[in-house]
């Protein structure tokens, strides 16, 4: 990020909750997980980690960029993990979640960050980017990584606020459709400024 130009646009949205102590849920795809442990570097943002080896890498990588991990899935200590996650957003702290992870199916949200959000009244925030130059894996997820001097667009797109009563099939497809949109505003902004 340091060699890269980098448009950032929603990030006041999570602003927003924070000045109103409203705690809120980042929710992103799987394949994007390396650079967001690099974007709000100033907030301490707890985030859900695989505890399985794989997941090791993730919880060091979190942690050196100041953030949080909290370990368990939905196979592994995932009851612990929904705890603390319910007491956090109602403490007021940001949480993130790659909601198609950790095994997939790519790009399809699993349950688990509408739940807590229809639970708690809290808002889910969908976070993606996109660069210009990357490394492709190929990987379940279809993960990359940026290359230096590209350009990064980031965007964390409109909240989405779920009732209580929301149907978990519907709140998903919801965010799914949140998430694509956001991920959409991101490969436009950086193909926009690369003609």
């Amino acid at each position: 990020m340091w060699f890269s130009k980098i448009t950032v646009i929603g990030e006041g949205h999570a602003d927003e909750l924070c000045l109103e102590g409203k705690g809120h849920t980042f929710v992103f795809w799987h394949n994007q997980q390396f650079i967001l442990p690099q974007l709000r570097s100033q907030r301490n943002i707890h985030a859900l980690v695989s505890d399985s080896r794989d997941g090791d890498y993730m919880a060091w990588l979190a942690k050196r960029f100041g953030k949080t991990p909290i370990r368990g899935s939905s196979s592994r200590k995932g009851v612990q993990a929904l705890k603390k996650m319910i007491r956090l957003l109602k403490s007021g702290a940001e949480l993130a979640i790659a909601t198609d992870g950790p095994r997939g199916p790519a790009f399809e949200v699993k349950p688990g960050a509408v739940q807590l959000a229809a639970s708690t009244g809290t808002a889910i925030i969908p976070v993606a980017y996109y660069a210009s130059k990357r490394k492709e894996f190929s990987s379940w997820d279809e993960s990359f990584i940026p290359f230096l001097f590209g350009h990064l667009g980031i965007v964390y797109g409109d909240p989405v606020f779920l009732e209580r009563s929301t149907d978990i099939e519907q709140g998903c497809k919801q965010v799914k459709e949140a998430l694509n949109i956001a991920n959409q505003k991101a490969r436009e902004i950086v193909m926009d400024n690369s003609l």
